[in-house]
């Protein structure tokens, strides 16, 4: 097939901005900070005025990703496509397949240069904090062959920011204008830069209008800045499940509780509702979690819930092909990746051949996990052999599963747990189970000597759901057992080894991840011996424990959390029935709404934003069928932790534009009898100032840092996450994180630095620090005045 790419409009020029490419028939090679852009308008040679300019919108992150099977009888395709209003250079490949011939490249590139005489560009932080002040870069580009003069405009119309100067930094009041103007002299083939200080008042995308005009070009763009509350962001989420088998009407409320040291206007809220338990999950695969995964163990949270996904849409005959394709292709990504994190001999650790040796527990988890994607997509049947085969060789003699590697949750460390957790790996690889019959046996037979010999909730959770499996009658004694240490409230039941959350405790509506665990083990369990009837209270625990986005805190608890959500609806066909819900927010504004959820709507997540002032939402539902109601809100906060599990230290020193911080850490801990642990896998993000972007090239002198596994990015670069494989009390350790100053931003609010552990969410500390700057450090020209040329001549 050959492929011929017809483009209306297209300007050959080198390009001015970086060159974004683009892989018009495979995956984009680059993304880049969204801008909105469209086309230079050029005056007649008579006329003396200045040309209106036209606003360009048009600037997708990729342009073109297709598959087309529209071939005509000759083998060839056009595509005919309207070319974005980025002025940069795109890049277009594409390749064929064919039954006989097999697959076909194009033989080069072909590059593509859009261009206009005459534009305007700015440069924007990934994001500023509401109340900072940056100075907004405006390049005028002049590619005409005569000087021009300029006047640059930006526009505040619409009120999301106030515009500054130095000269009135004292007073520290905004000027009173709607808009700014600014004149410059751009030579011919060349470009002059101007800057606009602003202040941004409205949390999210502001809007910034610029336009530049000259008697024979004009130019205006809208550019979207990202504008953040200061503090950390607190997510909450209230779900509850409706069962209108027994009655036609449900009444309750739900609670937006936002402390009263939430930084003001952060409050973001939402109630929505879906008919089928998975309706989240499904939405979100790619951001289950909302924390980093960077290592062998976590990587799983973007593959195992896509198994579970298709699964379950097999099950329940719906045909999702959008759904379909995105979780086969997270599916291979994901296991691609985790072949990563292989060692020579089948096993798997948190982060490779960077570890001495594999992990027990992670390569009996990587093993069901392969196991049971193989259905859904090419996972190499020797992969399986090899783990299982490390696994078999070491098992112990007493039948016993002991760790050989590096446990990063304390959980997994009792050997009674761990062994049943193996032993799933054989039971469920139901093909194999032939060749490793004598290590299942000597396997459950260590469980079943050994299952009355602790009380460690979460051991004897996972041994009950293993015995199950393998149809031991101990199960039945076990579950017996259990069950009398459930804890119940109201119509829910779960199981804990933690104790109650007192009112003080700012974290008592987080879910503790063990506990999920747990009751998803043993529910799991319940569901296979004796099916649905008895586990309703379980599963509106289990759904009060969610994010909004339908996964859980981490990753464990999220991987068996939605296996045990999915049993279950499995077992019920919940999402069947109609159901019409309405609602009332109260708190402030008033609001009121009605949703209806039927069977063709049911695995759709329908939601209603709601004023920031909601303080509780009345709901009452009716019909039949079962649903799944949820309030999320999301808020600031600015203050430290009350009581931090961590001690955390920054000393901050700046050279020029380079900011040096030095951060030290240290596990506190939670009472006398953990005097002498360590922490599980502890997770350290540095929030940088506004303006400033990580020295990346500096990531070997953190990872040369004892305890340090390894060290990323998120949000531009703005962020880094540094990987402990645990912390202990009394033994600091310090890394040095360096970063440059690459956007004029002042008066920075403080950047928080918070750590935690990963497996046992509530243990985390935050504390904030910040760099000094004025409005004298980012001003040019007549926006500083003359006591800022002052400061600069004096130094």
């Amino acid at each position: 097939m050959a492929i011929l790419i017809n483009f209306p409009v297209i300007y050959y020029h080198l390009a001015l901005p970086a060159p974004m490419p683009l892989g018009a028939f495979g995956p984009p090679v680059a993304t880049i900070s969204p801008m909105l852009y469209t086309t230079t308008t050029i005056a007649g040679p008579m006329d003396t005025n200045r040309s209106p300019a036209e606003v360009r919108k048009e600037f997708p992150e990729s342009w073109i990703f297709d598959n087309n099977n529209e071939v005509t009888d000759g083998g060839n395709f056009t595509l005919s496509k309207k070319i974005p209003d980025t002025i940069t250079s795109w890049v277009v490949t594409g390749f064929s397949l064919n039954p006989n011939t097999g697959i076909a490249l194009t033989a080069d590139p072909t590059k593509i240069q859009v261009f206009q005489p005459f534009f305007v560009s700015t440069n924007l932080p990934y994001s500023v904090k509401r109340g900072e002040v940056i100075a907004i870069p405006v390049i005028i580009f002049n590619y005409m062959d005569k000087a021009l003069d300029a006047e640059v405009v930006m526009d505040n119309t619409d009120n999301e920011y106030d515009f500054t100067e130095a000269t009135n930094e004292i007073e520290d009041k905004p000027l009173d204008v709607v808009q700014r103007v600014k004149r410059v002299s751009v030579p011919s083939n060349t470009g002059r830069s101007v800057s606009f200080m602003i202040r941004p008042k409205k949390i999210g995308q502001i809007t910034l209008k610029i336009t530049a005009t000259t008697p024979l070009a004009g130019d205006a763009i809208h550019q979207m800045l990202k504008v953040e509350p200061e503090g950390v962001t607190q997510y909450e989420n209230r779900a509850v499940f409706i069962n209108l088998k027994d009655k036609n009407v449900y009444n309750d409320k739900l609670h937006v509780d936002v402390p009263a040291e939430a930084v003001p206007d952060s409050e973001y809220i939402e109630f929505s509702v879906v008919g089928d338990l998975l309706g989240p999950t499904l939405k979100n695969l790619d951001k289950l979690v909302r924390k980093p995964y960077g290592c062998g163990e976590q990587n799983m949270v973007n593959f195992v819930p896509n198994i579970l996904v298709l699964h379950y849409l097999e099950a329940i005959g719906q045909n999702m092909p959008a759904i379909t394709t995105q979780a086969k292709k997270y599916l291979d990504i994901g296991y691609q990746r985790e072949l990563t994190y292989k060692h020579d001999d089948g096993s798997y650790s948190a982060f490779g051949k960077s570890d001495k040796s594999g992990s027990t527990w992670l390569t009996a988890y990587v093993m069901r996990s392969f196991h049971q994607a193989a259905k859904y997509s090419d996972i190499d049947p020797k992969v399986i052999v090899e783990g299982l085969d490390f696994l078999a060789s070491k098992q112990t003699a007493n039948g016993s599963f002991p760790e050989y590697g590096k446990l990063f949750d304390s959980a997994h460390q009792n050997e009674l747990g761990l062994t049943a957790f193996v032993l799933l790996a054989f039971l469920e690889n139901v093909e194999h189970i032939p060749k490793y019959k004598t290590h299942v046996d000597n396997g459950l037979k260590y469980l079943l000597d050994n299952v009355d010999q602790t009380d460690d909730q979460y051991s004897l959770a996972i041994a009950a759901l293993a015995l199950q499996i393998a149809k031991s009658p101990a199960a039945d004694k076990l579950l017996t057992k259990l069950q009398g240490l459930a804890k119940q409230e109201s119509d829910r039941k779960w199981w804990s080894k933690a104790e109650a959350p007192t009112e003080d405790d700012i974290w008592r509506w987080q879910p503790r991840s063990n506990d999920v665990e747990i009751t998803s083990y043993i529910l799991l369990a319940i569901l296979d011996k004796e099916g649905a009837e008895n586990a309703l209270p379980v599963i509106k625990w289990l759904i009060s424990q969610r994010n909004s986005n339908g996964g859980f805190a981490s990753t464990q608890d999220t991987v068996m959390g939605l296996q045990a959500l999915i049993s279950f609806a499995e077992k019920t066909g919940a999402g069947s029935g109609a159901m019409d819900i309405e609602f009332t927010a109260s708190g402030g504004e008033e609001n009121k709404g009605a949703i209806n959820v039927n069977a063709e709507n049911s695995l759709v997540l329908q939601t209603h934003v709601l004023p920031k002032t909601t303080r509780q939402v009345d709901f009452t539902a009716k019909g039949n069928g079962s649903s799944m109601v949820q309030l999320s809100y999301r808020y600031n906060l600015a203050d430290k932790d009350k009581a931090p599990s961590f001690q955390v230290k920054t000393n901050v020193s700046e050279n020029e534009n380079l900011l040096i911080l030095d951060i030290c850490a240290e596990y506190v801990p939670v009472d006398a009898n953990d005097a002498q642990q360590e922490s599980n896998m502890a997770v350290m993000e540095i929030a940088l100032p506004s303006g400033y972007t990580a020295e990346t090239d500096a990531f070997n002198d953190i990872e040369a840092v004892d305890r340090v596994k390894r060290t990323e990015t998120k949000n531009a670069d703005s962020t880094v996450i540094v990987y402990f494989d645990g912390l202990k009390p009394a033994d600091s350790k310090c890394v040095p994180v360096k970063a440059t100053k690459t956007h004029a931003v002042a008066k920075q609010k403080p950047a928080p630095v918070t750590i935690y552990d990963y497996y046992q969410t509530d243990r985390r500390a935050t504390e904030y620090y910040q760099v000094e700057s004025s409005l004298c450090d980012i001003c040019e020209g007549e926006d500083c005045g003359a006591s800022c040329q002052k400061v600069k001549e004096s130094k």
